[in-house]
């Protein structure tokens, strides 16, 4: 509100100061005015500042007056900037908090959606957050100033020229309509032509992306001039359309401003007129020329605001695109019941689907508190997705999960995630250090705790021998580490809080045989008194399981120990054979 109360004395001080003017073209002029009656009307604004100069001259005199009506200029002038300047300092926080909020919806929603990448590549991603939300800030919220600033410039200048002369006001007025459509035209597909460059610019942030993370590889393969041909393609496309767009968006400022001057041109030609036919005098042909530059230059201002928010609306129309994509994807309920598992988890007649391709179909399964089991499969068989349902990142379409007799959906997300550790095929790390890897933020757990689950996960003994202990960087993620020691970290991580619900998602499907050793070793020391879930494909990692279930086509087919399919000869000892053969 401080910033809109500033952008309207700014814009009433501007209108002040325009017929301030015409008193000292008077006596320039020698045309001293002879009001010395009050104006039958208040609306006569003309008549009431020459009834105020008459008496200035008369108590005053000539020298005295003009000093005093030039000191009333440069007050006007100054508390106009005064207010100029104050209504920018109020509106700065007011851009930087919405540009702020908005990044931070984003940076939330992104860490929400923890499947993402299979609908925008990262590059796409980081540049919504950065450049679309930098776009919004120069030119929507640049445009809200626009907004509470020049309509009471102009209204107030339309209003002073129309007590001036009415019919010069109404013949100006339709010079002007006519170079507003000339304008509008011309910016018809810059919004369009906009929305293309921030696609251009997502697509070279991803190949930068891509290219860092493969730069090995793409050196060792030999294929540096097919992805630098790449990036050019794509950098030469994106070059040649901010050509397009910045010639267009250049164009409205200097065509504003010929427009513009080529309706001061017929003004003065058509004002003059009137001044030498005597219908119009002199000195309020200055002030309505005056008044006239203050509806040009805000006008000029819409103008560029207009070219601007068409790439403005572009860049939030991508933003948005991105907010309201929920798909399947459910945050939780954290307000839902606390609960401490203890008993079971069920699935009861769970089935789910992607893209209208069935994944689990009316899935029946008991895990037992206390139980281990492992759930192997052939790619795209389910296991990943039971993982997401007892994780509530997805909702069953139909039948229930049940905790403790109890439909997920129910639960606070919160209770939920503190009892359940969990460790994936890709490990996750950042550049920080070992402590702060294995913690990820979590407040409140000492280094004794620390020491402690990575004893139990057998990584304390190269971490003792890191040159600076839990303090060591472990490079951008985790690249000073090797990946059986990333794994192990991750195994400390899900260890840290005691939770009784372990899941691993394929913990050692990327190590060699001596790293899938030590992690193996690792991840039984984990099971200690625990629930355990194993999805995985390397047998050595699920011999010791309470239960194996084999699942096929979003059913399970087979369902025991190691011992006793291996007896059954079905799938699971096929699948058993063939590992072995490899």
């Amino acid at each position: 509100m401080s910033s809109v109360f500033c952008h309207v004395m700014m814009a009433l001080f501007t209108v002040i100061s325009i017929p301030l003017i015409i008193p000292f073209f008077q006596v320039l002029f020698s045309r001293t005015p002879t009001q010395t009656l009050m104006p039958d009307s208040k609306w006569d604004l003309i008549g009431w500042l020459e009834y105020y100069f008459v008496g200035i001259l008369e108590t005053h005199g000539t020298d005295r007056a003009i000093l005093m009506v030039c000191g009333a200029i440069v007050v006007t002038f100054l508390l106009k900037n005064l207010f100029r300047y104050l209504a920018m300092y109020f509106m700065v926080p007011v851009r930087s908090n919405v540009v702020m909020d908005l990044r931070s919806k984003l940076y939330n929603h992104y860490l929400h959606q923890d499947y993402l990448d299979n609908q925008h590549k990262r590059g796409d991603l980081i540049t919504r957050i950065t450049s679309d939300v930098q776009e919004v800030e120069w030119s929507i919220l640049r445009f809200i100033e626009t907004i509470f600033k020049s309509p009471v410039v102009i209204i107030g200048s339309i209003f002073l020229m129309i007590s001036i002369n009415a019919q010069l006001t109404i013949f100006v007025f339709v010079l002007m309509l006519f170079t507003g459509v000339v304008i509008g035209t011309l910016s018809k597909t810059l919004k369009k032509q906009s929305l293309e460059l921030q696609e251009q610019l997502s697509g070279m942030t991803s190949t930068v992306d891509e290219s860092i993370e493969g730069a090995l590889i793409i050196d060792i393969f030999q294929v540096r001039p097919f992805w630098k041909k790449r990036f050019e393609k794509l950098n030469n496309a994106y070059g040649y359309l901010l050509n397009k767009v910045s010639w267009r968006q250049d164009l409205s400022s200097p065509l504003s401003e010929f427009l513009g001057v080529s309706v001061v041109v017929v003004l003065l030609w058509y004002g003059s007129k009137l001044v030498l036919a005597g219908e119009l005098l002199p000195e309020t042909f200055f002030a309505f020329i005056f008044a006239f530059y203050n509806v040009i230059e805000p006008s000029k201002s819409f103008s560029s605001a207009f070219y601007n928010v068409k790439k403005g609306a572009a860049a939030l129309e991508r933003i948005d695109n991105v907010l309201i994509e929920n798909g399947m994807l459910i945050e939780g309920n954290d307000a839902g019941r606390q609960l401490t598992f203890n008993k079971k988890i069920e699935f009861k007649k769970v089935s789910f689907s992607y893209d209208k391709e069935d994944v689990l179909s009316e899935l029946n399964l008991t895990i037992n508190a206390g139980e281990r089991i492992a759930i192997v499969g052939p790619s795209g068989a389910g296991k990943s997705t039971i993982t997401k349902l007892l994780l509530n990142k997805i909702s069953a379409q139909s039948g229930q999960v049940l905790i403790d007799d109890i439909d997920i959906n129910e639960i606070s997300k919160k209770s939920w995630y503190k009892q359940i550790g969990m460790v994936t095929q890709k490990a996750f790390f950042y550049h920080d250090t070992v402590r702060n890897n294995v913690t990820l933020g979590r407040e409140g757990i000492s280094d004794e705790r620390i020491w402690t689950a990575l004893e139990q996960s057998h990584s304390a003994q190269f971490v003792r021998q890191m040159r600076d202990g839990l303090d060591t960087i472990i490079g951008d993620r985790g690249e000073q580490v090797s990946g059986g020691e990333q794994q192990r970290l991750t195994i400390a991580r899900a260890l840290l809080q005691d939770p009784s619900i372990l899941i691993f998602d394929e913990p050692t499907s990327a190590l060699d045989a001596e790293s899938e050793e030590v992690v193996s070793q690792a991840i039984g020391a984990a099971f200690r008194n625990r629930t355990v879930i194993v999805i995985a494909h390397r047998i050595s990692t699920i011999k010791q399981m309470d239960r194996i279930l084999v699942l096929k086509d979003g059913q399970i087919m087979e369902s025991g120990r190691h011992e006793e399919l291996i007896e059954n000869k079905g799938i699971y000892a096929d699948y058993v054979a063939l590992q072995s053969l490899s």
